[in-house]
C-alpha cells in the first residue's frame, strides 16, 4: 500500500473514532446542557501570569530535549547544543503542521547539520521513544496510586476502576519490556538474528524492514555504554516530563472553574490521557489530544464540560503555538522553508531506507 493512501486511511479511521466519541458525549445529559457563555468566560478570564509561566515551561522542554539528545549522541559525536535545540523545535513544529510524517524532521535536520549518519539519528530517536514511554507509564502509575481519585457518577467510577486495571497491566508490561531491553542491549546481534530466523515465514519485504528496524534499535541502545549514561539520560527524561505535567497544571490553575482543585500529580494523569489521544491526530488541528484531556477532566475529576473543553483547547494552543512561532523564526534564521526542510528529510531518510529485492 502506498504511503499516501495509508496515511489517508489512518486519518479516515481516526475521524471515525473521534466522531463516535463526540457523538457519545453529545448524547450524555451533562453535554446536552453545554453552556457556550460559560465556555467563553472560562477562556477570557484565564490568568495571564500563569499562562506566561506555562509558555516558558514549553520552551524549556525543547532545551531539555536538546540536552538529552546530546547525552545520547556523545558516544558518536559531541554535537552542538544549538543545532540540537533548533532540530527539536523544527521537528515538533513540523509535526503540528503536517502530523506524524513530520517525525523524521528532527533526526534528518540534525544528521545533516552535524554530519552524523542518519541511521544513528534514527536509533537515537527510537531510544528517546523508549525512555519517554517508560517514564510516562511510571508517572501514570504514581498518579493512580498516590492521587486520591473519585467520581460522583457511576460511569466515572467505572472509568477509574478500569484505569487501575489498565495501570497494573501497563506497569507489568513495562517491567517486562525493561528486562527485555537489558537483554537486547547485551545481545543485540544475536537477538536480531534470532528474531529474523523465527519470523522467516514472513514475506521478504516486511522481514527486511523488521531486520533493519532491529539493527537501528540495537544501535540506539548501544549509546548507553555504562550506568552513568543511563542515569544521566533517565534524569533528563524525568525533568522533561515533570515540566510537561507542570504545563498542564499551570493551565488548569489559570482557568479556574473547578480546575484549580486539580493537583499537580492529577494533572499528570490528565496528560497521560491526552498522550493516548495522540494516536488520533489531524495535521494543524490536533484532535485526540484535546478529546483525551476533556474526557479525563469530566469523567475522572468531575470538571464541568465547559471548563474541561476550555482547558483542552487552551493546552493545545499553549503546547503548539510557541513551537510554531519559534519554528518560523528559526527557519528564517537558518535560511530555510518548510519545503526545504522536507527536502532535507527525504534526502536523509532515503539513506536509511532498506533496499528491496
Amino acid at each position: 500500500m502506498k504511503k499516501g493512501l495509508r496515511r489517508w486511511l489512518w486519518l479516515g479511521l481516526g475521524a471515525i473514532v473521534l466522531g463516535l466519541i463526540i457523538t457519545n458525549l453529545a448524547r450524555s445529559p451533562e453535554w446536552r446542557d453545554f453552556r457556550w457563555d460559560r465556555f467563553w468566560v472560562s477562556l477570557t478570564q484565564a490568568r495571564p501570569g500563569l499562562l506566561l509561566l506555562a509558555l516558558l515551561a514549553v520552551y524549556a522542554t525543547y532545551g531539555v530535549r536538546a540536552i538529552r539528545w546530546r547525552c545520547f549522541l556523545d558516544p558518536i559525536k559531541h554535537a552542538s547544543l544549538w543545532v540540537l535545540f533548533v532540530g527539536q523545535v523544527l521537528g515538533f513544529s513540523s509535526i503540528y503542521l503536517v502530523g506524524r510524517p513530520g517525525e523524521f524532521v528532527r533526526p534528518a535536520y540534525i544528521a545533516k547539520k552535524e554530519d552524523v549518519p542518519m541511521s544513528a539519528m534514527v536509533a537515537v530517536w527510537l531510544l528517546e521513544r523508549v525512555f519517554d514511554a517508560i517514564c510516562l507509564v511510571f508517572l501514570f502509575a504514581a498518579a493512580l496510586y498516590f492521587e486520591p481519585l473519585g467520581s460522583s457518577t457511576e460511569r466515572g467510577a467505572a472509568v477509574v476502576g478500569a484505569m487501575h486495571h489498565f495501570g497494573n497491566a501497563m506497569f507489568l508490561v513495562t517491567a517486562l519490556a525493561v528486562a527485555g531491553l537489558i537483554v537486547f542491549r547485551l545481545r543485540a546481534e544475536k537477538a536480531t538474528a534470532g528474531c529474523v530466523r523465527v519470523l522467516r515465514f514472513l514475506p521478504p519485504r516486511p522481514l527486511h524492514h523488521l531486520e533493519h528496524f532491529l539493527h537501528s534499535f540495537g544501535e540506539g541502545l548501544g549509546v548507553i555504554q555504562n550506568l552513568w549514561d543511563f542515569l544521566e539520560s533517565a534524569a533528563w527524561t524525568v525533568v522533561l516530563w515533570v515540566l510537561n505535567i507542570t504545563i498542564f497544571w499551570l493551565v488548569f490553575q489559570s482557568l479556574g472553574g473547578g480546575l484549580e482543585h486539580v493537583r499537580w500529580l492529577a494533572a499528570g494523569l490528565v496528560m497521560f490521557c491526552a498522550a493516548l489521544g495522540l494516536v488520533v491526530q489531524f495535521p494543524g488541528i490536533g484532535g485526540g489530544y484535546q478529546v483525551g484531556t476533556i474526557l479525563a477532566l469530566t469523567e475522572i475529576f468531575n470538571v464541568a464540560p465547559e471548563a474541561a473543553t476550555g482547558a483542552g483547547i487552551l493546552i493545545w494552543i499553549v503546547m503548539s503555538m510557541p513551537c510554531l512561532v519559534l519554528g518560523l523564526l528559526l527557519l528564517i534564521h537558518e535560511g530555510l522553508t518548510y519545503k526545504g526542510l522536507k527536502a532535507i528529510t527525504e534526502e536523509e531518510r532515503a539513506l536509511v531506507e532498506p533496499a528491496h529485492d
